[in-house]
């Protein structure tokens, strides 16, 4: 059984759909009566309802099992509307039935699994199986200890998977009691840090174990609940116990909702904790952007003068020690251009919009005019983009048409090939066309950015590394057998989804880090600015809700989004998410070691809204609805005092440019680490290549890779070679210098290979060769990994 990814699972998804309609066209049943009962917009809506319902996937699986459990309905029995007795619940859990129905059938006859499955099979395994028994016992026999890390993000399904393998531990039976050895479960998770019910994770859960099994083990019951923190400075302690302490009190009852704990700080020293206060403009936009500039000069005044600690010593802040953490990226690029206008170095690590980004927008719009050259908006996208930089009144023309000519009908493409103004551009993109029957598409991207030096737009180090990341996708996605039809449509798919951006190697780099809190959860910060706290909350508003408490799934259904604030799955749904958004403000304060920052835009004619409003409600930040300058927890800053902070730092401020940063290769960061049994080892890592030998030789490597590659597969011939070599080191983003240098040791290299025959005997094309074959070989405690360059069998 092969395991489908995300992409192909939802592709499958949409074809049982499609086939379940299908069923219906000779003989309309309830899929047509859905339809027409919702008016013009019939299939969009039902289509997302079933979506929602998948989306949900695996508790929407154990909803529908539980309807059969007549002594627990999910749902009203009957409500207006309902054909044959059903309520609009009903309905639609009977037709989300027969759509999953037909894609597991889809799966069994392609041997597949989604990720989804991996849960759910393996529940069934070990609670309706023929052979659970056997199952069990076996795991008793191997298994002595369970840990389950990060436990506050589990879902329902995989607590009741941990429920059912520690069922004999819990009664006291079992092989191991019997000889005197007592198994152990141990969970560790932290509840004010669940921030993932838009995955499926169910907060409830953390209180529900802590309550099942002091019930269950009784006196081998043992809970540590953290008392000191050893992160933060007390100024940040303080703040966050003054708080939190009120938004998560204690006496709450719901077991979704949070119950702070009292922290004690352990680290010497003070801290510091602000609130900047930025005043609100005409619109969201005009605030935003005073906001980020608000945020931007403190940064500037703070770096190279506010201290940090760094071990036992002191030293002056730099532009390294900073983080940015955005709830949203709604507005991301303003902040972004706000940093950019006071020269300050910056990356985004980790952050979503991979697809929005103007380089990779560039790039999708691009190939999807090699694939369907007929597609007008791609095109015109091309044309306005900086490789050939076309301003709109041209363009307007050129599709309207000149008044003396006949057909304006015609896609873009002909007018453009008929005026002779843009001959050149015509005949590039009709080469690229072209080439894509031949070519790999991934290869025509990279030769269209070197033929129109596209490259020289986008110097800054994240968008080259997106660059390459869309590239690198486009290889995987030909790689895997994927059709030109089937990439345009995953890159169409992908648009709105959460793609992060390319992870940069921030190693070493004196630069802001903008991240989402999401990213940022597990790691911390020398210093933590936190913008846009009057964002209100918008909990997610859908016609269809589904609900966990405690042992019990619910389903509500309502169309009218002014009726659900009455309707009880819908109202508690909203109170989850807020109580969720005040873990996620938890969790962003909490990722501050020695400095926070908190930014908001403050509108006198409103009531402060979001996060803010948690901070004027608590704390003296508003007095006769003028701002205080300070409160017991944190101080308070206008715009007009952060810019004479600002303006009184800038002769004193030290040089604090960003240094020559060149590694281009992904980096994971753990906040702890481990050692396993086993060690598994890339082959391909230059790490030490680079150590030892510098960027250049990384480089070098990366291209005659490449051109082995491509040379042995049959995609390049020897007479492209330097024509090649020019086009691979261009997109590597160096100098004219640094090409013609490195270009010149590639050719001289390859000329070698000629003469000794290597290049005819072993890279070229032959029989019975392989290239690029991938291998795991394990050596003792050693595991090694990579891919053969080449291989010949004679």
């Amino acid at each position: 059984l092969d395991v489908m990814d995300e992409f192909e699972a939802s592709l499958l998804w949409s074809e049982a759909v499609y086939e379940c309609v299908m069923e219906e066209k000779d003989k309309p049943a309830l899929f047509f009566d859905m339809m027409k009962d919702r008016g013009i917009k019939g299939w969009d809506k039902v289509f997302s309802i079933l979506n929602t319902l998948y989306a949900k996937r695996p508790v929407s699986e154990l909803l529908l099992r539980s309807t059969e459990n007549e002594k627990n309905p999910p749902i009203p029995p009957l409500s207006k509307g309902g054909e044959g007795g059903f309520s609009e619940e009903k309905r639609i859990l009977k037709l989300y039935s027969q759509c999953l129905e037909q894609y597991k059938n889809k799966k069994l006859e392609r041997h597949l699994l989604d990720f989804d499955d991996l849960e759910i099979m393996t529940y069934e395994a070990l609670a309706s199986h023929p052979e659970w028994q056997n199952i069990l016992y076996s795991f008793d026999e191997h298994t002595d200890h369970i840990l389950v890390d990060e436990f506050q993000d589990t879902n329902s399904i995989q607590w009741q998977i941990i429920d059912k393998l520690t069922e004999e531990w819990r009664s006291g039976l079992g092989s191991k009691r019997s000889r005197g050895k007592t198994p152990t479960i141990f969970l560790v998770g932290d509840d004010k840090q669940s921030i993932y019910l838009f995955r499926g994770a169910n907060a409830g859960v953390f209180e529900e174990a802590k309550s099942r099994l002091s019930e269950w083990l009784g006196n081998e019951y043992h809970f540590e609940e953290a008392k000191e923190n050893f992160r933060s400075l007390p100024a940040i302690i303080n703040f966050a116990n003054a708080l939190f302490e009120k938004l998560m009190p204690p006496a709450l009852h719901e077991t979704w909702q949070t119950r702070y704990a009292h922290f004690e700080a352990t680290r010497k020293g003070e801290g510091r904790v602000e609130l900047a206060l930025a005043e609100a403009g005409d619109n969201t936009k005009k605030s935003r952007t005073k906001e980020a500039s608000a945020l931007a000069k403190r940064i500037k005044s703070l770096a190279g003068i506010y201290e940090i600690s760094d071990g036992d010593k002191k030293r002056p802040c730099a532009f390294g020690d900073m983080a940015v953490l955005l709830r949203k990226r709604t507005h991301l690029t303003l902040f972004e251009s706000a940093l950019r206008k006071e020269h300050i170095p910056f990356i985004v690590v980790k952050g979503i919009g991979f697809y929005d980004e103007p380089e990779v927008a560039l790039l999708r719009e691009l190939l999807s005019l090699i694939i369907d050259p007929h597609d007008d908006y791609s095109l015109f996208c091309v044309l306005r983009s900086p490789l050939f930089e076309i301003d709109y009144e041209t363009l307007l023309n050129l599709i309207a048409g000149l008044p003396t000519r006949r057909e304006n009908n015609q896609p873009l493409i002909n007018k453009l090939q008929a005026e002779l103004e843009f001959s050149g551009i015509f005949r590039m993109l009709h080469s690229w066309i072209e080439k894509s029957r031949s070519t790999p598409l991934a290869i025509i991207l990279e030769e269209a950015l070197t033929e129109t030096e596209g490259w020289k737009h986008y110097r800054e180090k994240q968008r080259q590394a997106n660059i390459k990341k869309f590239i690198k996708l486009i290889e995987s996605y030909e790689s895997a057998g994927f059709s030109v039809l089937e990439i345009r449509e995953k890159l169409i798919k992908a648009r709105d989804g959460d793609e992060p951006k390319a992870n940069i190697n921030t190693e070493g780099m004196n630069a802001v880090k903008i991240m989402t809190i999401h990213a940022a959860k597990g790691l911390q910060f020398p210093m933590v600015f936190l913008p846009s706290l009057d964002e209100p909350d918008t909990p997610r508003s859908s016609s269809i809700v589904i609900d966990e408490e405690g042992s019990s799934i619910s389903i509500a259904y309502e169309e009218d989004s002014a009726k659900r604030k009455n309707i009880a799955g819908f109202a508690r749904r909203k109170e989850k998410e807020l109580e969720g958004g005040k873990r996620l403000f938890y969790v962003a304060v909490t990722r501050a070691r020695d400095f926070l920052c908190m930014l908001g835009v403050l509108n006198k004619e409103k009531s402060p809204a979001g996060r803010l409003a948690y901070l004027t409600e608590n704390f003296d930040v508003l007095k006769n609805r003028k701002i205080n300058s300070k409160t017991d927890f944190f101080e308070i800053l206008t715009e007009a005092e952060i810019e004479k902070l600002y303006s009184a730092s800038l002769p004193s401020r030290a040089d604090l440019h960003a240094p020559r940063f060149t590694a281009q290769e992904h980096v994971f960061t753990e906040p702890l680490t481990f050692t396993t049994d086993v060690k598994w080892r890339d082959v391909t890592e230059d790490l030490d290549i680079r150590i030892t030998h510098g960027e250049e030789w990384v480089i070098l490597g990366r291209i005659f890779h490449r051109l082995f590659e491509e040379l042995s597969k049959g995609i390049l011939t020897p007479e492209g070679l330097n024509e090649r070599t020019l086009s691979l080191l261009k997109n590597e983003f160096l100098s004219d210098e640094d090409i013609q240098k490195l270009s010149g040791i590639v050719l001289t290299d390859f000329q070698s290979l000629k003469v000794n025959g290597h290049l005819n005997n072993i890279i070229l094309p032959r029989g019975n060769s392989f290239a690029e074959l991938p291998f795991i070989l394990q050596k003792g405690s050693a595991v090694f990994s990579g891919r053969i360059d080449r291989i010949i069998i004679e």
